[in-house]
């Protein structure tokens, strides 16, 4: 070693200065590299546990999603069920109108009915208040007229009587 020394003129102290820092340096590349590798080791393992952390995020979220995938179908089922309530509605819903349009129909003939039984009613009161007022009217002319006929039915009584009593006195005279 000391040829190659004394042939670079170099000495021991330098070389050995050089020899230190060469080694410094590699053991500072090597303890560089260390904390780099441990600093991307851990890295790693972080980033392994994110990794792990993400999939059972992805789990939980694909679990979710199932859950939310049923749900959905149920929804739908519902809504199926729904619609289908809500059509059978509208179709009773056209039944009740038509048959109240009917109803509607048959309440305005029977208020016509009404309104003629009404005025013919009112027509045959009027004509029962007539009948009446002429019954009234008949009835005492009935009246009068019996009390006419009585008076000639007395005077025919009387009538009767003077003749019999005429009669009777010709009867007399004549025999």
């Amino acid at each position: 070693m000391e040829k190659i020394l004394s042939q670079f003129n170099i000495d021991a102290m330098v070389f050995g200065a050089i020899v230190a820092s060469v080694i410094l340096a590699f053991v500072l590349v090597v303890v560089i590299f260390s904390v780099r590798y441990k600093g991307q080791y851990e890295k790693i393992a972080d980033l392994g546990e994110r990794l792990k952390e993400r999939e059972e995020k992805i789990l939980l979220l694909e679990e979710s999603l199932r859950e939310v995938q049923i749900l959905n179908a149920t929804q739908l089922q519902e809504i199926g069920q729904y619609q289908d309530l809500e059509a059978r509605y509208k179709a009773e819903k056209a039944k009740v109108e038509e048959q109240l349009a009917l109803a509607k129909e048959r309440i305005d003939t029977q208020r016509e009915k009404i309104a003629d039984l009404e005025a013919k009613r009112a027509e045959l009161e009027a004509h029962l208040h007539n009948t009446r007022d002429n019954l009234a009217k008949a009835n005492e002319e009935i009246e009068n007229v019996r009390k006419r006929n009585e008076f000639w039915v007395e005077q025919l009584s009387e009538l009767r009587t003077k003749y019999e009593a005429i009669k009777s006195k010709l009867r007399k005279y004549e025999g």
